[in-house]
């Protein structure tokens, strides 16, 4: 019995020897870190860094790289440094944690919500949101603008653009599915505005009898797209027909006519 109760003792005093030395070094790199430059501040950041990654864990849902997360804990860190002050007897960590915490929130705000709305237009998100919810619940299916408008007293241009910044943002790189698997990337769907300026010029420039010569210069499937598209086989196919038999979307099927004739504007300038 004697000897567990040592052994039982032990731990703890070890324990509290430590947290006395850390408590004691946490101490005397805050200190220098106030008093001294970047290195002593940069030895300050290094010996936080694992707190610093433990607290980005808790945002870990939030789709922010938790890189960026460390970041951003790190100016919160640096942040306390400014106002810590050690003569009231507060643990660093314990004062310097809001801070990260925060930090880390205001990063996640910000890219999480592309538009800052300001205290009014929280308050009629809030309305929004609220008449959202009660119309689901009491009629079972989407309300739209309009009927949101009309519970809210807002105008439905208002309520457009409140639920517009309510969106999330997409990353240009998010992979896009379908039944067979991963088909592409969200920005593969984006339309560019300008091409159908580029369509319709790259033709005129080419002479439309040449490009059947240029077709060297592409690959099987921008042959196809290009004849199917200005009819060289027969009368000319839409994006979506074309898009039907190579089973892709009609948007890929215009970037890959946009890339054909790229080429094609740099083979019939070659051959000039």
């Amino acid at each position: 019995m004697g000897y567990g109760g040592a052994t039982s003792a032990a731990p703890a005093a070890i324990s509290q020897e430590a947290m006395a030395r850390r408590s004691a070094r946490e101490r005397t790199l805050v200190l220098a870190a106030k008093a001294h430059g970047p290195d002593a501040r940069g030895q300050l950041v290094d010996a936080f860094v694992p707190l610093i990654v433990s607290v980005a864990r808790i945002y870990r849902g939030s789709a922010v790289a938790r890189a960026e997360l460390v970041q951003a804990g790190v100016v919160g860190l640096l942040r306390a440094l400014e106002r810590f002050d050690p003569g009231r007897g507060t643990p660093f960590w314990a004062y310097a944690s809001w801070w990260v915490r925060q930090a880390m929130q205001q990063l996640v705000s910000e890219l999480t919500r592309p538009v800052v709305l300001s205290d009014r237009a929280q308050r009629q998100l809030a309305r929004v949101r609220d008449a959202h919810r009660d119309y689901l619940q009491t009629h079972a299916q989407e309300p739209s603008p309009t009927q949101l408008a009309e519970q809210t007293g807002l105008s439905r241009h208002q309520v457009e653009n409140l639920i517009a910044a309510e969106r999330k943002p997409r990353a240009l790189e998010e992979p896009v599915s379908s039944d067979e698997g991963v088909v592409g990337t969200f920005g593969d769907l984006l339309a560019d505005p300008q091409a159908e300026d580029a369509y319709e010029r790259v033709p005129r420039r080419l002479e439309m009898e040449r490009i059947p010569r240029l077709m060297g210069a592409l690959t099987d499937r921008e042959r196809t797209i290009v004849r199917g598209r200005y009819g060289f086989d027969g009368p000319e196919q839409t994006l979506r027909e074309l898009a039907g038999t190579l089973g892709v979307s009609a948007e890929r099927v215009r970037q890959i006519e946009h890339e054909a004739l790229g080429k094609l504007r740099v083979a019939a300038a070659v051959a000039t």
